[in-house]
């Protein structure tokens, strides 16, 4: 009784792994003439693998690596000049240690324009390689790099304007007192540069409403999905490529809107949000994405199934195979 207990667990368990692969489903199971076009790339702060983040050379970079548009972060000076600037403190990505070590802890916001400008922005990049391509920079490249200093705003969106490229951003930080002054501020530096609005996507969720009504042709992206009673469309989201399953991205392409995810950059992830449809990733390899020209599988479900008929066929002769030759 034991040995029949046994042998029927066993055939219950070969059974049910043979017919897994029938129920396995994925984005890239599809004709050839099914794919959907290559998602646009978003450079995560410009092109940081290649340059020191949100700076000039790390927008020039993207705009090389055909990036559509530049994610990036914004704070606002002392003296009320919108900056570039990620973290709320300066000490990672400056020498604010060595040029005002008094201050270093100090919120980016505290330091007037002036005092924003001497600091240099680039070299820590050299020094601490977040990435492994920073070995591999050409001496011009280095040098370039040692250069960068903090940009304004209003640098950004001239350079972007030259470029033609797009400029998404977040108003940092959100819980700041005076965070209504940091939105009039970036507004008004926005309307003054003469970029076309719809180049501009604007991500703060704080004075939303103000923002549509003083400049009505900026691009609003919204960081979460859309909800049932959606009083207005969303016509743009921007989430974790985590938050959203294949089927749900299918369906935002089907009603128009447009998915960006982040941050991707693995080739295989790519892979697979592209066989989804998604419109647009956010990433820190542009370098990477940008050069493939193709999914890296793509298989006709019937070529599929195929495959996995042969392998279990295959497996089970073998099987037999070596159950006679122990017997």
């Amino acid at each position: 009784g034991l040995k029949v207990f046994l042998v029927l667990v066993y055939c219950t368990v070969m059974i049910a792994l043979y017919l897994a692969p029938l129920g396995i489903t994925s984005s890239c199971i599809m004709e050839e003439n099914q794919l959907p076009p290559k998602p646009a790339l978003v450079g995560h702060r410009g092109a940081p693998m290649l340059a020191p983040e949100n700076t000039l050379m790390s927008l020039h970079k993207a705009v090389d690596c055909d990036v559509r548009v530049f994610e990036t972060d914004v704070m606002v000076s002392a003296d009320g000049v919108p900056f570039l600037m990620h973290d709320e403190e300066l000490t990672r990505t400056t020498n604010v240690q060595a040029v005002f070590p008094e201050r270093a802890a100090l919120n980016s916001t505290a330091f007037n324009w002036t005092d924003l400008q001497q600091l240099d922005a680039g070299s820590w990049f050299l020094e601490r390689q977040p990435f492994p391509t920073v070995q591999s920079l050409s001496a011009g490249d280095r040098y370039q790099a040692t250069q960068q200093r903090i940009p304004s705003l209003g640098q950004v969106l001239e350079a972007a304007k030259q470029s033609n490229i797009s400029i998404m951003f977040d108003l940092r930080p959100e819980n700041h007192s005076d965070y209504q002054n940091f939105v009039n501020a970036t507004l008004e530096v926005i309307l003054q540069s003469g970029i076309p609005l719809q180049q501009i996507l604007w991500l703060p969720d704080g004075f939303r409403e103000q923002v549509k009504q003083q400049a009505p042709g900026v691009q609003q992206v919204y960081g979460r999905k859309r909800l049932q009673n959606e009083k207005e469309p969303l016509l743009h989201v921007n989430l974790p490529y985590q938050d959203m399953s294949s089927e749900e991205i299918r369906q935002y392409r089907q009603d128009n809107i447009s998915v960006n995810l982040y941050v991707v950059n693995q080739p295989w992830l790519f892979s697979v949000l592209w066989c989804s449809g998604v419109s647009s990733v956010t990433t820190n390899a542009c370098q990477v994405l940008k050069e493939m020209e193709h999914p890296i599988w793509l298989l006709p479900s019937s070529t599929y199934l195929m495959i996995w008929i042969v392998v279990d066929c295959v497996s089970f002769l073998v099987i037999l195979w070596a159950f006679f030759l122990l017997k």
